[in-house]
């Protein structure tokens, strides 16, 4: 049992790149991964913080206190990912180490993440930031511009926001251009970078990423399903450019139409994808994606109806539409009700377990 661990933070597996495997426990080992780091990295931030924590184990050793060095790392994926794997490997070292405090040795804001993980399963006693100072010359600069340029490139999870965009505006562009239709760069640049942006923030990414790993049809179907609503947007921006002479209720109303069956589509091929994987998977819940789509199917047929009224300056909703929207509703509720009943009291697992 060791009273205290001095723990070098990689929440991005930098370490990876030497070809050492996380987690390095131990004076010996975590020297080896010094030496190694200090012929291939000797100017990155990581290996200075490297040298702090070794510096603070050495420190405490000199003292007489019982203390271990360990460095751990995440992975190179980054977000939740890495987390998740800092996580294991913490474990790890505990129940082999049964440490009681903690000393936190890091140099990025993505590896503070990793204080919180470690301060739910041990003491924390002191934690260390590295911050490496720069000179502020120009050739300085330009060699600081330099690495971070390369990171981008090199590690992937840079590259498809550094790269990746930039690579389909130009590719767009082009392809535009060579159509003689310029005129759309503009708007399809506006697209793109918005919904590179839409993304990112709402870690849209990361959520393909864990449907991925747990269900390919989801990712295939939500590709489609993106792919959808963009032809959508497009055409419906092409249609706007084409349509003169309407009211502003009008052109409200012909926006609706242009947009509705991309996105009627978009969301059925979605929640049939959800409905598919669960029906794989086995899970009784798969009928609520199925009203789901029933639903879209009968709304997109009233909406279309209603649209094309006001369109063709018919404001009134027709007796027709207005029975047909209450019938829908009716039988949607009900069967949605009785389903659920259903599903709550086990006679729905029953039945399908029967069958």
């Amino acid at each position: 049992m060791v009273k205290t661990i001095v723990i070098y933070v990689d929440i991005d597996d930098d370490i990876g790149n030497l070809g050492f495997s996380s987690p390095i426990i131990g004076e010996e080992k975590c020297k080896l991964a010094l030496d190694k780091a200090a012929y291939f990295m000797p100017t990155d931030s990581d290996f200075n913080s490297m040298v702090v924590a070794f510096n603070i184990y050495v420190d405490l050793k000199r003292k007489g206190e019982d203390a271990e060095i360990v460095f751990i790392s995440g992975s190179k994926k980054g977000g939740t990912e890495s987390q998740l794997e800092f996580s294991k490997k913490l474990d790890k070292v505990i129940e082999e180490l049964s440490p009681e405090y903690a000393v936190v040795v890091y140099d990025s804001p993505d590896d503070a993440r990793a204080i919180p993980i470690i301060q739910s399963r041990l003491k924390i006693s002191a934690v260390q930031q590295v911050i490496v100072e720069q000179y502020r010359g120009v050739e300085e600069t330009y060699m600081l511009l330099a690495k971070y340029i390369r990171k981008a490139i090199t590690e992937k999870r840079y590259a498809r926001v550094f790269l990746g965009v930039p690579g389909i505006i130009l590719a767009l562009a082009g392809i535009l251009a060579a159509l003689n239709l310029s005129v759309y760069i503009e708007p399809t640049i506006l697209i793109i970078l918005g919904g590179a942006m839409v993304i990112k923030g709402l870690k849209i990414d990361d959520l393909m990423e864990s449907w991925w790993e747990n269900s390919t049809i989801m990712v295939i179907t939500s590709t489609v399903s993106i792919i959808s609503l963009l032809i959508g947007v497009i055409n419906l921006y092409i249609q706007l450019q084409l349509v003169r002479g309407l009211s502003s209720v009008q052109e409200f109303a012909f926006a609706i139409l242009q947009i509705l069956p991309y996105a009627s589509f978009s969301a059925i091929i979605l929640f049939g994808g959800k409905a598919v994987s669960k029906g794989l998977n086995k899970d009784i819940r798969v009928w609520h994606d199925i009203i789901k789509i029933i639903n879209i199917v009968i709304i997109y047929f009233i909406l279309f109806t209603v649209v094309k009224d006001i369109i063709d300056n018919t404001y009134i909703l027709t007796i027709q539409s207005l029975y047909t929207l209450i019938l829908a509703s009716i039988v949607i509720i009900s069967i949605y009700i009785t389903l659920t009943a259903l599903e709550k009291y086990g006679i729905l697992d029953k039945l399908i377990k029967r069958i």
